[in-house]
Protein backbone atom coordinates (compact mmCIF):
# COMPACT_ATOMS: atom_id res chain seq x y z
CA UNK A 1 0.00 0.00 0.00
CA UNK A 2 1.98 2.50 0.32
CA UNK A 3 5.33 3.84 -0.26
CA UNK A 4 7.04 6.04 -2.82
CA UNK A 5 10.41 5.08 -4.27
CA UNK A 6 12.10 7.95 -2.46
CA UNK A 7 10.72 6.87 0.88
CA UNK A 8 11.72 3.26 0.29
CA UNK A 9 15.25 4.38 -0.66
CA UNK A 10 15.55 6.44 2.49
CA UNK A 11 14.14 3.60 4.57
CA UNK A 12 16.77 1.19 3.21
CA UNK A 13 19.52 3.70 3.76
CA UNK A 14 18.43 4.04 7.38
CA UNK A 15 18.16 0.29 7.99
CA UNK A 16 20.82 0.33 10.66
CA UNK A 17 18.99 3.09 12.47
CA UNK A 18 15.78 1.08 12.29
CA UNK A 19 17.37 -2.00 13.78
CA UNK A 20 18.91 -0.05 16.64
CA UNK A 21 15.59 1.69 17.28
CA UNK A 22 13.70 -1.60 17.38
CA UNK A 23 16.24 -3.12 19.75
CA UNK A 24 16.00 -0.16 22.06
CA UNK A 25 12.20 -0.06 21.85
CA UNK A 26 11.80 -3.71 22.74
CA UNK A 27 13.98 -3.64 25.82
CA UNK A 28 13.77 -0.36 27.69
CA UNK A 29 10.20 -0.03 29.05
CA UNK A 30 10.47 1.96 32.28
CA UNK A 31 13.42 3.96 31.03
CA UNK A 32 11.37 5.52 28.22
CA UNK A 33 7.94 5.80 29.76
CA UNK A 34 8.77 7.18 33.18
CA UNK A 35 9.44 10.81 33.91
CA UNK A 36 13.17 11.42 34.04
CA UNK A 37 15.38 14.45 34.07
CA UNK A 38 12.35 16.71 34.38
CA UNK A 39 10.93 15.44 31.07
CA UNK A 40 8.09 13.10 30.23
CA UNK A 41 9.20 10.57 27.63
CA UNK A 42 6.79 9.00 25.17
CA UNK A 43 7.41 6.46 22.43
CA UNK A 44 6.02 6.55 18.90
CA UNK A 45 6.16 3.35 16.86
CA UNK A 46 6.09 4.50 13.25
CA UNK A 47 6.70 2.64 9.94
CA UNK A 48 9.97 2.98 8.06
CA UNK A 49 8.38 4.66 5.03
CA UNK A 50 7.30 7.52 7.32
CA UNK A 51 10.55 7.67 9.29
CA UNK A 52 11.93 10.92 7.88
CA UNK A 53 8.70 12.87 8.43
CA UNK A 54 8.14 11.21 11.81
CA UNK A 55 11.53 12.31 13.13
CA UNK A 56 10.91 15.83 11.85
CA UNK A 57 7.55 16.00 13.62
CA UNK A 58 8.99 14.62 16.86
CA UNK A 59 11.71 17.29 16.84
CA UNK A 60 9.18 20.03 16.10
CA UNK A 61 6.88 18.86 18.87
CA UNK A 62 9.75 18.70 21.38
CA UNK A 63 10.69 22.26 20.51
CA UNK A 64 7.14 23.41 21.25
CA UNK A 65 6.89 21.17 24.35
CA UNK A 66 10.32 21.25 26.07
CA UNK A 67 8.98 19.16 28.94
CA UNK A 68 8.20 16.19 26.62
CA UNK A 69 10.67 13.93 24.84
CA UNK A 70 9.53 11.75 21.90
CA UNK A 71 11.46 8.58 21.18
CA UNK A 72 10.98 6.98 17.77
CA UNK A 73 10.83 3.22 17.24
CA UNK A 74 10.77 2.26 13.56
CA UNK A 75 8.66 -0.66 12.33
CA UNK A 76 8.34 -2.26 8.90
CA UNK A 77 5.50 -3.68 6.81
CA UNK A 78 6.38 -7.34 7.21
CA UNK A 79 6.63 -7.42 11.00
CA UNK A 80 4.90 -4.31 12.33
CA UNK A 81 1.66 -5.98 13.39
CA UNK A 82 3.28 -8.82 15.35
CA UNK A 83 5.72 -6.45 17.07
CA UNK A 84 3.04 -3.92 17.97
CA UNK A 85 0.77 -6.71 19.24
CA UNK A 86 3.49 -7.84 21.63
CA UNK A 87 4.43 -4.30 22.67
CA UNK A 88 0.96 -2.95 23.46
CA UNK A 89 0.05 -6.13 25.36
CA UNK A 90 2.88 -5.54 27.84
CA UNK A 91 3.04 -3.25 30.86
CA UNK A 92 4.69 0.10 30.12
CA UNK A 93 3.63 -0.21 26.50
CA UNK A 94 4.69 2.44 23.96
CA UNK A 95 2.30 5.37 24.02
CA UNK A 96 1.65 5.98 20.32
CA UNK A 97 1.52 3.43 17.50
CA UNK A 98 0.87 3.92 13.80
CA UNK A 99 -1.35 1.10 12.53
CA UNK A 100 -3.74 0.17 9.75
CA UNK A 101 -7.28 1.40 10.28
CA UNK A 102 -8.57 -2.17 10.08
CA UNK A 103 -6.23 -3.31 12.86
CA UNK A 104 -7.83 -0.95 15.37
CA UNK A 105 -11.05 -2.85 16.11
CA UNK A 106 -9.35 -6.20 16.84
CA UNK A 107 -6.94 -4.47 19.24
CA UNK A 108 -9.65 -2.33 20.83
CA UNK A 109 -12.01 -5.26 21.49
CA UNK A 110 -9.18 -6.94 23.41
CA UNK A 111 -8.78 -3.87 25.61
CA UNK A 112 -5.35 -3.00 24.22
CA UNK A 113 -6.16 0.54 23.05
CA UNK A 114 -7.24 3.61 25.01
CA UNK A 115 -10.43 5.43 23.94
CA UNK A 116 -9.51 8.84 22.59
CA UNK A 117 -12.88 10.60 22.80
CA UNK A 118 -12.20 12.66 25.93
CA UNK A 119 -8.41 12.58 25.95
CA UNK A 120 -8.31 13.51 22.29
CA UNK A 121 -10.80 16.35 22.47
CA UNK A 122 -9.01 17.81 25.50
CA UNK A 123 -5.72 17.66 23.56
CA UNK A 124 -7.29 19.39 20.56
CA UNK A 125 -7.99 16.53 18.14
CA UNK A 126 -10.70 17.65 15.69
CA UNK A 127 -12.67 14.45 15.02
CA UNK A 128 -15.23 16.44 13.02
CA UNK A 129 -12.53 17.11 10.42
CA UNK A 130 -11.95 13.37 9.79
CA UNK A 131 -13.88 11.78 6.89
CA UNK A 132 -16.63 9.59 8.30
CA UNK A 133 -15.81 6.32 6.45
CA UNK A 134 -12.30 6.36 7.93
CA UNK A 135 -13.52 7.23 11.40
CA UNK A 136 -16.16 4.50 11.22
CA UNK A 137 -13.41 1.89 10.83
CA UNK A 138 -11.57 3.05 13.96
CA UNK A 139 -14.71 3.34 16.10
CA UNK A 140 -15.86 0.52 18.36
CA UNK A 141 -19.12 0.67 20.31
CA UNK A 142 -19.38 4.39 19.69
CA UNK A 143 -15.89 5.20 20.98
CA UNK A 144 -12.91 6.46 18.98
CA UNK A 145 -9.79 4.33 19.28
CA UNK A 146 -7.66 5.79 16.54
CA UNK A 147 -7.14 9.06 14.68
CA UNK A 148 -6.94 8.39 10.92
CA UNK A 149 -4.43 10.41 8.94
CA UNK A 150 -4.66 8.52 5.66
CA UNK A 151 -7.60 6.95 3.83
CA UNK A 152 -7.56 5.56 0.33
CA UNK A 153 -8.63 2.78 -2.00
CA UNK A 154 -7.61 1.41 -5.37
CA UNK A 155 -8.33 2.66 -8.86
CA UNK A 156 -7.02 1.89 -12.33
CA UNK A 157 -3.80 2.98 -14.03
CA UNK A 158 -3.74 2.46 -17.79
CA UNK A 159 -1.16 2.81 -20.55
CA UNK A 160 -2.51 5.53 -22.87
CA UNK A 161 -0.34 4.51 -25.82
CA UNK A 162 -1.33 0.83 -25.64
CA UNK A 163 -5.02 1.67 -25.48
CA UNK A 164 -4.78 4.10 -28.40
CA UNK A 165 -2.99 1.49 -30.50
CA UNK A 166 -5.88 -0.88 -29.82
CA UNK A 167 -8.48 1.72 -30.76
CA UNK A 168 -9.43 2.98 -27.29
CA UNK A 169 -9.40 6.61 -26.21
CA UNK A 170 -10.63 6.00 -22.65
CA UNK A 171 -10.76 3.22 -20.11
CA UNK A 172 -13.91 1.02 -20.21
CA UNK A 173 -16.67 1.65 -17.68
CA UNK A 174 -17.82 -1.95 -17.08
CA UNK A 175 -16.10 -5.21 -16.24
CA UNK A 176 -17.30 -6.93 -19.43
CA UNK A 177 -15.96 -4.07 -21.57
CA UNK A 178 -12.66 -4.29 -19.71
CA UNK A 179 -12.45 -8.03 -20.39
CA UNK A 180 -12.93 -7.44 -24.12
CA UNK A 181 -10.27 -4.75 -24.08
CA UNK A 182 -7.88 -7.02 -22.17
CA UNK A 183 -8.34 -9.83 -24.69
CA UNK A 184 -7.56 -7.45 -27.53
CA UNK A 185 -4.43 -6.15 -25.82
CA UNK A 186 -3.03 -9.52 -24.70
CA UNK A 187 -0.43 -10.63 -27.23
CA UNK A 188 3.33 -10.94 -27.70
CA UNK A 189 4.03 -11.28 -23.97
CA UNK A 190 1.83 -8.32 -23.02
CA UNK A 191 -1.34 -8.84 -21.00
CA UNK A 192 -4.29 -6.73 -20.06
CA UNK A 193 -3.54 -6.95 -16.37
CA UNK A 194 -2.38 -9.24 -13.55
CA UNK A 195 -3.54 -10.34 -10.13
CA UNK A 196 -1.24 -10.18 -7.06
CA UNK A 197 -1.71 -13.86 -6.25
CA UNK A 198 1.79 -14.34 -4.90
CA UNK A 199 1.03 -12.40 -1.73
CA UNK A 200 -1.65 -13.51 0.73
CA UNK A 201 -2.85 -10.07 1.80
CA UNK A 202 -2.74 -8.61 -1.71
CA UNK A 203 -4.58 -11.57 -3.22
CA UNK A 204 -7.39 -11.74 -0.67
CA UNK A 205 -7.89 -7.97 -0.86
CA UNK A 206 -8.50 -8.20 -4.62
CA UNK A 207 -10.87 -11.13 -4.14
CA UNK A 208 -12.84 -9.23 -1.50
CA UNK A 209 -12.95 -6.14 -3.73
CA UNK A 210 -14.52 -8.26 -6.46
CA UNK A 211 -17.03 -9.70 -3.98
CA UNK A 212 -18.02 -6.18 -2.89
CA UNK A 213 -18.52 -5.15 -6.51
CA UNK A 214 -21.02 -7.98 -6.98
CA UNK A 215 -22.86 -6.89 -3.84
CA UNK A 216 -21.58 -9.70 -1.63
CA UNK A 217 -19.70 -9.83 1.65
CA UNK A 218 -17.42 -12.15 3.61
CA UNK A 219 -19.63 -12.71 6.71
CA UNK A 220 -23.26 -11.97 7.43
CA UNK A 221 -24.54 -10.12 10.52
CA UNK A 222 -24.58 -13.38 12.50
CA UNK A 223 -20.98 -14.22 11.65
CA UNK A 224 -21.79 -16.92 9.08
CA UNK A 225 -19.42 -17.15 6.12
CA UNK A 226 -20.80 -15.98 2.76
CA UNK A 227 -17.97 -17.10 0.51
CA UNK A 228 -20.08 -19.81 -1.12
CA UNK A 229 -22.69 -17.37 -2.41
CA UNK A 230 -23.19 -16.60 -6.10
CA UNK A 231 -21.48 -13.22 -5.58
CA UNK A 232 -18.33 -14.82 -4.18
CA UNK A 233 -18.28 -17.49 -6.88
CA UNK A 234 -18.63 -14.84 -9.58
CA UNK A 235 -15.73 -12.90 -8.01
CA UNK A 236 -13.39 -15.90 -7.86
CA UNK A 237 -14.58 -16.95 -11.31
CA UNK A 238 -13.38 -13.62 -12.73
CA UNK A 239 -9.91 -14.22 -11.34
CA UNK A 240 -9.68 -17.83 -12.53
CA UNK A 241 -11.18 -17.17 -15.99
CA UNK A 242 -8.93 -14.20 -16.70
CA UNK A 243 -5.81 -16.31 -16.22
CA UNK A 244 -7.21 -19.44 -17.86
CA UNK A 245 -8.32 -17.51 -20.94
CA UNK A 246 -5.02 -15.64 -21.23
CA UNK A 247 -5.99 -12.00 -20.82
CA UNK A 248 -4.46 -11.73 -17.33
CA UNK A 249 -0.79 -12.56 -16.84
CA UNK A 250 -0.28 -16.32 -16.44
CA UNK A 251 2.46 -15.56 -13.92
CA UNK A 252 0.01 -13.86 -11.56
CA UNK A 253 0.72 -16.50 -8.91
CA UNK A 254 4.20 -14.97 -8.59
CA UNK A 255 3.04 -11.34 -8.47
CA UNK A 256 2.49 -9.01 -5.55
CA UNK A 257 1.48 -5.36 -5.72
CA UNK A 258 5.07 -4.22 -6.21
CA UNK A 259 5.89 -6.59 -9.06
CA UNK A 260 2.58 -5.73 -10.75
CA UNK A 261 3.53 -2.05 -10.66
CA UNK A 262 6.95 -2.84 -12.07
CA UNK A 263 5.47 -4.96 -14.85
CA UNK A 264 3.05 -2.16 -15.75
CA UNK A 265 5.87 0.38 -15.73
CA UNK A 266 7.94 -1.82 -18.01
CA UNK A 267 5.12 -2.11 -20.55
CA UNK A 268 4.20 -5.74 -19.90
CA UNK A 269 0.71 -4.91 -18.61
CA UNK A 270 -1.80 -2.55 -20.21
CA UNK A 271 -3.29 -1.53 -16.92
CA UNK A 272 -2.78 -1.81 -13.18
CA UNK A 273 -5.18 -2.06 -10.24
CA UNK A 274 -3.49 -0.15 -7.42
CA UNK A 275 -3.75 2.79 -5.06
CA UNK A 276 -2.98 6.51 -5.50
CA UNK A 277 0.36 6.09 -3.74
CA UNK A 278 1.83 4.66 -6.97
CA UNK A 279 1.40 7.87 -8.97
CA UNK A 280 4.67 9.43 -7.86
CA UNK A 281 6.51 6.11 -7.93
CA UNK A 282 5.56 5.47 -11.56
CA UNK A 283 6.51 9.00 -12.57
CA UNK A 284 9.86 8.68 -10.86
CA UNK A 285 10.77 5.13 -11.92
CA UNK A 286 9.31 5.24 -15.44
CA UNK A 287 9.50 8.85 -16.68
CA UNK A 288 8.72 7.81 -20.28
CA UNK A 289 5.54 5.97 -19.31
CA UNK A 290 2.42 7.66 -20.69
CA UNK A 291 -0.33 6.73 -18.25
CA UNK A 292 -3.63 7.98 -16.92
CA UNK A 293 -6.01 6.83 -14.18
CA UNK A 294 -9.66 5.79 -13.98
CA UNK A 295 -12.20 4.36 -11.56
CA UNK A 296 -12.62 0.59 -11.26
CA UNK A 297 -15.13 -0.83 -13.76
CA UNK A 298 -18.04 -2.73 -12.25
CA UNK A 299 -21.20 -4.48 -13.42
CA UNK A 300 -23.05 -1.45 -14.79
CA UNK A 301 -20.57 1.32 -14.04
CA UNK A 302 -18.13 2.12 -11.27
CA UNK A 303 -17.13 -0.92 -9.21
CA UNK A 304 -16.42 -0.98 -5.50
CA UNK A 305 -12.98 -0.55 -4.02
CA UNK A 306 -11.78 -1.84 -0.70
CA UNK A 307 -10.54 1.05 1.41
CA UNK A 308 -8.08 1.27 4.24
CA UNK A 309 -5.55 3.67 5.61
CA UNK A 310 -3.39 4.51 8.58
CA UNK A 311 -4.01 6.05 11.96
CA UNK A 312 -2.28 6.72 15.25
CA UNK A 313 -3.59 5.00 18.37
CA UNK A 314 -2.82 5.11 22.09
CA UNK A 315 -1.94 1.90 23.96
CA UNK A 316 -4.16 1.23 26.99
CA UNK A 317 -1.22 0.00 29.09
CA UNK A 318 1.03 2.97 28.33
CA UNK A 319 1.98 5.69 30.76
CA UNK A 320 1.81 9.44 30.09
CA UNK A 321 -1.46 9.27 28.17
CA UNK A 322 -2.15 13.00 28.38
CA UNK A 323 1.23 13.90 26.85
CA UNK A 324 0.72 11.23 24.19
CA UNK A 325 -2.71 12.63 23.31
CA UNK A 326 -1.14 16.06 22.82
CA UNK A 327 1.40 14.51 20.47
CA UNK A 328 -1.33 12.65 18.55
CA UNK A 329 -3.19 15.94 18.15
CA UNK A 330 -0.04 17.44 16.67
CA UNK A 331 0.62 14.50 14.30
CA UNK A 332 -2.93 14.62 12.94
CA UNK A 333 -3.31 18.32 12.17
CA UNK A 334 -4.30 18.83 8.50
CA UNK A 335 -0.81 20.08 7.65
CA UNK A 336 0.90 17.05 9.15
CA UNK A 337 -1.57 14.60 7.65
CA UNK A 338 -0.62 16.02 4.27
CA UNK A 339 3.05 15.41 5.09
CA UNK A 340 2.51 11.82 6.19
CA UNK A 341 0.58 10.54 3.18
CA UNK A 342 1.44 9.84 -0.44
CA UNK A 343 -2.21 9.31 -1.31
CA UNK A 344 -5.10 10.98 0.55
CA UNK A 345 -5.26 12.35 4.08
CA UNK A 346 -8.25 11.55 6.27
CA UNK A 347 -8.66 15.23 7.14
CA UNK A 348 -11.38 17.00 5.16
CA UNK A 349 -9.35 20.20 5.36
CA UNK A 350 -6.18 18.56 4.04
CA UNK A 351 -8.08 16.92 1.18
CA UNK A 352 -8.67 20.39 -0.23
CA UNK A 353 -4.93 21.07 -0.54
CA UNK A 354 -3.63 21.56 -4.07
CA UNK A 355 -1.31 18.55 -3.91
CA UNK A 356 -4.32 16.21 -3.72
CA UNK A 357 -6.23 17.80 -6.62
CA UNK A 358 -4.13 16.52 -9.55
CA UNK A 359 -5.66 14.90 -12.64
CA UNK A 360 -4.13 11.55 -11.71
CA UNK A 361 -5.63 11.62 -8.22
CA UNK A 362 -9.14 12.78 -9.12
CA UNK A 363 -10.41 9.29 -10.12
CA UNK A 364 -9.18 7.88 -6.80
CA UNK A 365 -11.09 10.58 -4.95
CA UNK A 366 -14.20 9.75 -7.00
CA UNK A 367 -13.70 6.04 -6.34
CA UNK A 368 -13.89 6.62 -2.58
CA UNK A 369 -17.56 7.46 -3.09
CA UNK A 370 -18.04 3.77 -3.85
CA UNK A 371 -15.76 2.22 -1.26
CA UNK A 372 -16.07 -0.30 1.53
CA UNK A 373 -13.62 -1.01 4.33
CA UNK A 374 -11.31 -3.98 4.04
CA UNK A 375 -12.28 -6.81 6.42
CA UNK A 376 -11.50 -6.02 10.05
CA UNK A 377 -13.02 -9.09 11.68
CA UNK A 378 -11.42 -10.10 14.95
CA UNK A 379 -10.25 -13.43 13.47
CA UNK A 380 -9.48 -12.16 9.97
CA UNK A 381 -5.80 -13.09 10.39
CA UNK A 382 -6.93 -16.73 10.72
CA UNK A 383 -9.51 -16.51 7.94
CA UNK A 384 -7.21 -14.94 5.38
CA UNK A 385 -4.83 -17.91 4.91
CA UNK A 386 -7.80 -20.24 4.44
CA UNK A 387 -9.18 -18.03 1.67
CA UNK A 388 -5.75 -17.67 0.10
CA UNK A 389 -5.11 -21.42 -0.02
CA UNK A 390 -8.40 -22.18 -1.76
CA UNK A 391 -7.87 -19.29 -4.16
CA UNK A 392 -4.58 -20.93 -5.14
CA UNK A 393 -6.33 -24.27 -5.58
CA UNK A 394 -8.91 -22.72 -7.92
CA UNK A 395 -6.30 -20.86 -9.96
CA UNK A 396 -4.10 -23.95 -10.30
CA UNK A 397 -7.08 -26.02 -11.43
CA UNK A 398 -6.85 -28.55 -8.61
CA UNK A 399 -10.33 -27.43 -7.53
CA UNK A 400 -13.21 -25.82 -9.41
CA UNK A 401 -14.41 -22.37 -8.41
CA UNK A 402 -17.51 -23.89 -6.80
CA UNK A 403 -15.46 -26.46 -4.89
CA UNK A 404 -12.99 -23.84 -3.64
CA UNK A 405 -15.72 -21.46 -2.48
CA UNK A 406 -17.65 -24.21 -0.72
CA UNK A 407 -14.49 -25.53 0.96
CA UNK A 408 -13.26 -22.15 2.21
CA UNK A 409 -16.74 -21.40 3.56
CA UNK A 410 -16.91 -24.70 5.42
CA UNK A 411 -13.44 -24.25 6.94
CA UNK A 412 -14.13 -20.68 8.03
CA UNK A 413 -17.45 -21.61 9.63
CA UNK A 414 -15.66 -24.36 11.58
CA UNK A 415 -12.94 -21.89 12.61
CA UNK A 416 -15.42 -19.29 13.83
CA UNK A 417 -17.48 -21.86 15.72
CA UNK A 418 -14.51 -22.65 17.96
Amino acid sequence: MKKTTLKKFVALAMCATMCVSMAVGCGKKEETTAEKGGKTTIEWWTPNWDEVESREMAAEFEKEHPDIKVEIVVTDWDTYKSKITTAISADNAPEVCTMLLTDVAPFATKGLLEPLDELGKTAGIDFDDIVKPALDITSVDGKEYGVPFRYDGSGIYYNIDMLKAAGYDAFPETWDEMVEMSKKLSKDGVYGFAWPLGNQANATTRFVQQIYTYGGDVLDADGKCLLNTKESKAALGNIVDSIKEGYAAPGSSEFDNTTMRESFGQGNLAFLLSGPFDVDTLKTDYPELNFATAVIPGIDGMGVTTANGWCVALAAKSENKEAAAEFIAYITTPENQARLTDSFPASKTAMEYEKFATEELKPFMEQLNNSKAEPSYERWSEMEPIIFQYMQNAVSGSMSVDEACEAMTKDIDVLLAN
